[in-house]
């Protein structure tokens, strides 16, 4: 999915801010990638000043299958509307233009993920154990460090999560494309242990290359699925806020972003025996699946903040309960044991065990120098 494209000069940059190094291998004056050792976690992309690494997702795929007639829902990242907070609707309306049926926001699919985590800690009693939506953090454990493999929380990912639901719950009989902010996403997806639950991840990046300003005259059309504090997600510690909503601030769980620290600290963490934090929340981009690997670099950071900021008013927080509910979870005044009842309530008709995941320890050998 990763490869080097004709710009490269050979300037090693990549092999230095690489956590795995041999993903990449020296050829003739150039530094092509070892696709079986790559992670997908993008360091390369953020350190080569020539824009020598490129990817490949299945934007061209989908859109030549919706062209070909073949229907398909459309399950969305949170991190779109922070991305694209102006044209969403439009987009949504130019897809559904193009013959999608339904577009439906993983924003819930994160709260499934939430109820099932806590849930499933409180009945084991197991802590320490470390988030899994990251996909190049799983890539990387069950590549390189498959020791940590029982300590990956095995539940789905929001998007799993999400399509799970639609499949299983309301019988969605479309096939589901994910609109991602990641380019690892596609390893989950095709990954033997997610059920083929997914067909496609289509990029952000490579969609709104693909599509250009064709989606301008579109009808807007908003999601299908509503907000709750699964919105959060994307945002770096946002799985961190959702415990920290249920459980309270001094539930300890320990938040770890970038490439630069996050497999240092997954290869510390191994070593660890006594005194664990009641989860790990770790994701491999620094500013979280809001700036993903797949997503536009060319987008204003700021923009992108303040989209954050009004994305945070799309959850509901008041002291009245809603129209559809008698309750309301994000009630903040409520005490954290009303709370986290409420929200269960959401998920009572869900069997958790319908929303676990395996994991394959996959090791690679990697040869290191010895002395002759």
């Amino acid at each position: 999915m990763v490869f080097t494209n004709e710009k490269c000069v050979g300037c090693n940059k990549c092999i230095r801010s690489c956590p795995v190094l041999t993903a990449n291998v020296a050829e003739d004056e150039k530094i092509n990638v070892n696709e079986d050792m790559c992670i997908q976690c993008g360091a390369c992309f953020d350190n080569c000043r020539h824009g020598a690494r490129d990817f490949d997702d299945d934007t061209k795929a989908f859109l030549k299958d919706l062209k070909g007639g073949k229907k398909f829902s459309v399950i969305v990242a949170p991190a779109f509307i922070a991305n694209y907070p102006k044209e969403y609707k439009k987009i949504y309306g130019y897809l559904k233009s193009l013959g999608v049926a339904h577009i439906y926001s993983v924003s819930f699919g994160a709260d499934i993920t939430t109820w099932a985590y806590i849930s499933y800690l409180k009945e084991t009693g197991k802590t320490g154990l470390i988030s899994q939506p990251c996909p190049a953090v799983v890539n990387y454990i069950e590549k390189y460090q498959p020791e940590l493999i029982p300590m990956l929380v095995p539940l789905h990912s929001p998007m799993m999560a999400e399509a799970v639901y639609l499949k299983k719950y309301k019988n969605v009989t479309e096939d589901l494309v994910f609109l991602s902010p990641c380019i690892a996403k596609r390893l989950e997806i095709n990954d033997k242990n997610t059920g083929g639950y997914v067909k496609y991840n289509v990029t952000f990046k490579k969609l709104l290359e693909a599509i250009g300003n064709s989606y301008m005259m579109a009808e807007e059309v908003d999601e299908e699925s509503s907000y709750g504090l699964g919105a959060r997600y994307p945002k770096p510690g946002g799985l961190k806020e959702c415990v920290h909503f249920f459980l309270g601030n001094q539930t300890a769980v320990l938040q770890i972003e970038g490439e630069e620290e996050a497999y240092h600290f997954l290869q510390e963490y191994a070593k660890r025996k006594e005194n664990m934090p009641f989860m790990v929340d770790i994701l491999n981009c620094q500013k979280g699946c809001i700036r993903g690997t797949a997503t536009d670099d060319k987008i204003d950071d700021i923009d992108v903040e303040l989209a954050i900021n009004e994305m945070n008013k799309l959850v509901v927080d008041e002291e009245k309960p809603n129209k559809q509910n008698k309750y309301n979870p994000w009630n903040s005044a409520l005490s954290l044991e009303k709370r986290w009842d409420y929200f269960c309530k959401q998920f009572r008709s869900l069997d958790i065990n319908d929303f676990k995941r395996n994991y394959t320890d996959k090791r690679v050998k990697v040869l290191v120098p010895g002395k002759q």
